[in-house]
């Protein structure tokens, strides 16, 4: 009986990955060829799709900053803004996605917001002017960031036709970069994109020391 057992294991864990499947492996960087971190990618299908499960997730204000930077989540997730610094924060978007205000506080917990459209979000602090965080809300369960290789890895996609996007938040251009591409069950596809940043696009401040925050 214990041979049965293992071997039906066995079996359900083969059927529980897909076996149509490809690898997407994106290579993004600047306009001199250098690796860009913090650039957005997901993919598209004509084909019906199972809607991306919704998450809920925390994008903390720490050292005066928001972490992460950029986030990309599925339509419906459900976000915090905890504030960590101790020192009162005003957590604001006018983004015609997502327009909200989270009340001046020096407290932790926040209210929930929750991203039920499409689409990119800006995220600022009313108090401090250089705190800004992206959010990326995508009808897909494929996308990923890019890291400080510039690298963004997408696993398991189903073989098809896809259009992909590229964006990043410093882009000259108002729309992502995007193009047409078709998996390959059990391949590494592999992709490049050039983005041209803005001259004055800056990154964020380092974190700062408890001694300049307070």
């Amino acid at each position: 009986m214990q041979k049965v057992h293992i071997v039906a294991i066995t079996i359900g864990i083969l059927f529980s990955i897909p076996l149509q499947a490809g690898n997407l492996t994106i290579r993004i960087t600047n306009e001199k060829q250098e690796p860009l971190s913090e650039a957005v990618v997901y993919l598209e299908s004509d084909q019906p799709i199972s809607p991306p499960a919704e998450e809920h997730i925390e994008i903390e204000q720490k050292q005066k900053m928001f972490n992460p930077f950029v986030t990309i989540m599925p339509r419906g997730t459900t976000a915090m803004f905890p504030n960590r610094d101790g020192i009162g924060h005003h957590v604001y978007s006018f983004s015609p996605v997502k327009n909200f205000q989270l009340p001046l506080s020096e407290h932790e917990t926040t209210d929930t917001i929750t991203f039920d459209k499409p689409g990119v979000v800006t995220v600022g602090c009313n108090i401090h002017d250089w705190m800004v965080a992206y959010i990326y809300i995508v009808d897909t369960p494929w996308y990923a960031k890019s890291d400080a290789q510039g690298l963004a890895v997408i696993d398991n996609v189903p073989e098809g036709d896809y259009k992909i996007h590229v964006a990043h938040p410093g882009m000259k251009a108002t729309t992502a970069q995007t193009r047409q591409i078709s998996i390959v069950p059990g391949a590494d596809n592999r992709l490049e994109f050039a983005l041209e940043i803005k001259p004055e696009y800056f990154w964020r401040p380092a974190p700062q020391t408890d001694e300049e925050i307070y």
